[in-house]
């Protein structure tokens, strides 16, 4: 049977190759919900199902980048504070998600630093190995950019033209034979 995961929903139906339709709510065989912990998630064992918990912190593991958390452990990695008190998108991240309001102080900390870093001067922008803003000075570890364009600091937001410069490398091979004195 194949199991979908939305939540503490799961929704299941047999394996058909002649439909491949998502499975939904309208299609599944079976719909099972956990009323008490939206973590737990149905799980198949030794062919029988058990209700087991996917919260990271719950089960002794790193928080890392899972969807799955228990209502206790669902809450900005910075501040504590409950997804459920939280209105509108969260950030995600390596260690958990971050509310709207740290999210921002981070951001704040981060341009803060970088103009304090310049000292009141202009960044070297020219010839660079990377793009760097000129307006905070913060390094773009971008490789793909093989064209002038323009771009958008994530540090300070301020916009920017890159001019990309090339630099000649030559190869060289023996036209007719190879004079060797």
């Amino acid at each position: 049977m194949k199991r979908i995961r939305s939540g503490s929903t799961q929704l299941f139906r047999e394996e058909n190759p002649n439909n491949r339709s998502f499975i939904s709510n309208e299609n599944a065989d079976v719909i099972l919900t956990h009323d008490t912990d939206k973590a737990m998630y149905a799980e198949l064992i030794d062919g029988e199902w058990y209700w087991v918990s996917g919260c990271a912190e719950c089960i002794g593991k790193p928080r890392g980048t899972s969807y799955i958390e228990c209502d206790e452990h669902d809450v900005c990695s910075c501040c504590g504070i409950s997804r459920k008190e939280i209105e509108g998108s969260v950030w995600g991240g390596r260690h958990g998600w971050i509310c709207p309001s740290c999210h921002d102080a981070k951001k704040l900390e981060a341009r803060q630093r970088a103009f304090q870093k310049l000292n009141g001067n202009e960044p070297d922008t020219h010839y660079t190995d990377n793009p760097t803003c000129p307006h905070c000075g913060t390094e773009h570890d971008i490789n793909y950019v093989n064209e002038n364009t323009t771009l958008e600091c994530y540090v300070c937001e301020g916009g920017f033209e890159i001019e990309v410069n090339w630099t000649p490398s030559y190869t060289t091979t023996v036209v007719g034979e190879r004079l060797t004195h």
